[in-house]
């Protein structure tokens, strides 16, 4: 554990603005659980922006407090939709990431429940355009189906569970695990959204 004045340690900023000194952690091969919320991992730093129960530090995704590569095991489960540039946690990701390191992510598809029902969610894409932009990251990116996006009618329910599990028809999920490997040494933006053009270009 890492502790300031005897409280959990804080680090980082508002998701608007970025400190000029950022606490770094020290360490070689950390895993790290980025906005573990309640449900925090045995093994892992557990890093949340609400100071709760379970957690190790307290801050800001955007301004990981990691040396570069010294992390090789970064989870995110239902981070990355709930940023308007899911680009400035990519890129922190990908910088604390070792060499051979490995980045599981989770994110809810946009026309499941999971999708429309937390109001903060503010990025949601389909399995494509996931696929598209971790790709700009990551050499591999392997994709986990998780439940089914259509729930009340049984019918349709196993109808579901055919497409996905006989025909890898993964669209029809309720949520999706992204397994992330082979650093890329350069990254690229795979897609711009208007609202990100004056920051990334067109």
């Amino acid at each position: 554990m890492w502790h300031a004045s005897g409280t959990t340690c804080k680090f980082g900023c508002s998701a608007n603005t970025r400190p000029s000194i950022i606490l770094r952690v020290p360490g070689k091969n950390i895993q790290i659980n980025l906005g573990s919320g309640n449900e925090p991992k045995q093994g892992f730093v557990n890093l949340d922006r609400r100071r709760i129960p379970g957690i190790q530090l307290q801050g800001d995704v955007t301004a990981l407090p990691f040396a570069d590569g010294s992390c090789s095991h970064v989870w995110a489960s239902s981070v990355l939709e709930h940023f308007e540039d899911p680009y400035s946690v990519l890129k922190e990701i990908h910088r604390v990431l070792t060499r051979d390191g490995a980045v599981n992510l989770r994110m809810p598809s946009p026309w499941s429940m999971a999708g429309h029902l937390d109001k903060t969610h503010v990025f949601l894409a389909d399995l494509k355009l996931w696929r598209q932009i971790l790709g700009g990251y990551f050499v591999q990116v392997e994709v986990t189906a998780e439940g089914v996006r259509y729930r009340d009618n049984k019918l349709l329910t196993a109808l579901q569970y055919i497409a996905i599990r006989g025909l890898g028809m993964k669209e029809f999920c309720q949520t999706w695990e992204f397994k992330c490997s082979g650093k890329l040494d350069k990254t690229r933006i795979a897609y711009v959204p208007w609202w990100l053009e004056e920051k990334y270009g067109k």
